[in-house]
């Protein structure tokens, strides 16, 4: 684990990859006082790790905020102890997908936003957008008009090594236009929850863009597009092409 400042207040828990794997996991943490929020919890081992550390600062996690509810940014909550919970409002579907019956009831009484949702932790003001593709229930976390969070939208390894975007045929479209609406947020730092945090309009622009060349090819295609096809219009070199395999599943 390795935890960087990205501001007052605000800190980036970094964790990474399995062996053979090039996607680290990324925790961040909201201070306020002697209390937290955490934006995800990762995995379970993730999630107990930042709890010790904060607890060893006597800060307790009271607040956690979902990027969205794939395994890897929720399995964590079981080692917390018992948070308000705040996430995206269409986040069932996905829970029922791939989290097991018996563990739903760790996010009964989560407190759903929406579009015009404004949460407030500290000196921080988080708003919202609703966003769809890599999953139905995404959200990009605006944090005081600074910051970005873009939950899965654009990955990177820990080295900055750009990552595929990981879609299924169904959500491309949907993808392109979630990271279009990411465009007029490029003079923000953005907050990656793989991978390190990315500032400056042009490397902004320039990462949205190549990952728009992936989805629109697979997305306009009438037909099932080879690794090689989809990814003519780029210039990027992605780690985890395999992804590629899992689109027209």
């Amino acid at each position: 684990m390795h935890k960087t400042k990205i501001t007052t207040n605000l800190y980036l828990y970094q964790f990474p990859p399995f062996a053979g794997d090039h996607v680290g996991y990324n925790i961040y943490a909201f201070i306020h006082n002697n209390t937290a929020m955490l934006l995800d919890t990762g995995f379970e081992a993730h999630g107990q790790a930042v709890r010790e550390d904060l607890n060893s600062l006597d800060i307790t996690i009271i607040q956690v905020l979902f990027s969205h509810f794939h395994p890897d940014h929720i399995s964590g909550l079981p080692a917390l102890a018992g948070p308000k919970l705040f996430g995206n409002h269409h986040y069932k579907n996905t829970l029922d997908k791939y989290t097991a019956k018996e563990k739903h009831h760790y996010f009964e009484g989560l407190n759903e936003l929406h579009e015009n949702s404004v949460l407030h932790f500290g000196e921080f003001e988080l708003k919202f957008e609703l966003i769809t593709g890599h999953v139905e229930c995404g959200l990009y976390t605006i944090i005081n008009d600074k910051y970005i969070h873009v939950a899965d939208d654009i990955m990177t390894s820990n080295e900055g090594e750009a990552l595929l975007p990981a879609v299924h045929i169904s959500g491309a479209r949907a993808h392109f236009n979630s990271l279009e609406k990411l465009k007029k947020y490029a003079d923000l730092t953005l907050l990656l929850s793989h991978g390190n945090p990315i500032s400056g309009m042009e490397p902004i622009l320039t990462a949205i863009s190549q990952r728009q060349s992936y989805l629109e090819a697979i997305a306009q295609s009438e037909s099932p597009l080879s690794l090689e096809n989809a990814l003519a219009g780029c210039t990027a070199e992605f780690l985890h092409t395999e992804w590629h395999n899992y689109v027209y599943r």
